[in-house]
């Protein structure tokens, strides 16, 4: 009974019918509340449907119940990662996102790259938290045209919700709707700070770490950076680990040996030079 549920929510999941798919796999969970991949179909759905309180939910229960069974979760963890991330959680976030990233690494899983580029985003959502953080400490009259800014977002969020609940717009409708008041947001904010820099102040500016300077592997910023047939660079010491484990490119999944890399003069003399003038992004 609870696969054939399970199943009817498989089938409208393929064909975008979240909604349907999220009934069928609650159905599926009330016949059998002990399958973890049931919990994790619904966790999937709930992040489409942008449910991400749902998802989490659901994420950490089917986690408990492979915890209990002691079999690999990495989709329950990579969920989980997304519903917190969009939640603001961004700590725990990062910290989910690399379990899933490493035991993609562990069994070779081709969702390697997708969770390499997840975890870089979760990283740099910790840093600008910090960024905020210490911007906000240094100008008491930022602080509070920041705070007014997420609490009026929050309100906007809220409503488009309560209009979702009185059934006033769809699921694709919420889902715009939300992205769109973040991206206004995000713009809002990078103009406050642009018109609070001040040129004689370096500090004040927000401080960011550029993509390419950042291992693949351990997400650190790159000192010796050895780049691959593909035209991956990664950390030497990270790769050289890694192949000791497999004799696969982490992101391409294509053969590769210590032999195969080649030092990344130029990668390695920009980052340099960055770390020169900007010896914060250590710690980044």
């Amino acid at each position: 009974m609870a696969f054939a549920l399970k199943e009817q929510g498989n089938e409208h999941f393929k064909v975008g019918n979240y909604k349907e798919a999220e009934d069928f796999y609650s159905q599926a969970i009330s016949v059998r509340s002990d399958d973890p991949k049931i919990f994790t179909n619904r966790a999937l759905t709930r992040i489409r449907l942008s449910d991400w309180r749902g998802a989490e939910r659901d994420a950490r229960k089917a986690i408990e119940l492979q915890n209990e069974k002691q079999v690999p979760g990495m989709k329950a963890h990579y969920y989980l990662a997304q519903a917190l991330l969009s939640l603001r959680h961004v700590g725990e976030a990062l910290e989910e996102g690399l379990k899933a990233y490493q035991m993609c690494l562990a069994t070779k899983d081709s969702s390697t790259e997708i969770l390499s580029q997840f975890v870089l985003r979760a990283k740099q959502a910790v840093w600008q938290a910090k960024e905020t953080g210490r911007l906000r400490e240094m100008n008491d009259t930022l602080n509070i045209v920041e705070s007014l800014l997420d609490q009026q977002l929050e309100r906007d969020i809220q409503d488009v919700e309560a209009r979702f609940q009185r059934k006033e717009i769809g699921d694709f409708g919420r889902g715009e709707e939300i992205a769109e008041l973040e991206k206004e947001a995000v713009e809002r904010r990078k103009n406050i700070r642009a018109a609070f820099e001040q040129s004689g102040k370096p500090e004040t500016v927000e401080r960011v770490v550029p993509d390419w300077m950042v291992d693949p592997i351990t997400f650190e910023v790159m000192h010796d950076p050895v780049v691959t047939p593909s035209g991956v660079s990664y950390e030497k010491v990270a790769i050289l680990k890694h192949l000791e484990q497999s004799n696969l490119d982490p992101l391409t999944r294509q053969p590769l040996t210590e032999k195969m890399l080649v030092s990344n003069v130029g990668l390695k003399n920009a980052c340099s030079e960055f770390l020169e003038k900007n010896g914060w992004a250590v710690d980044y």
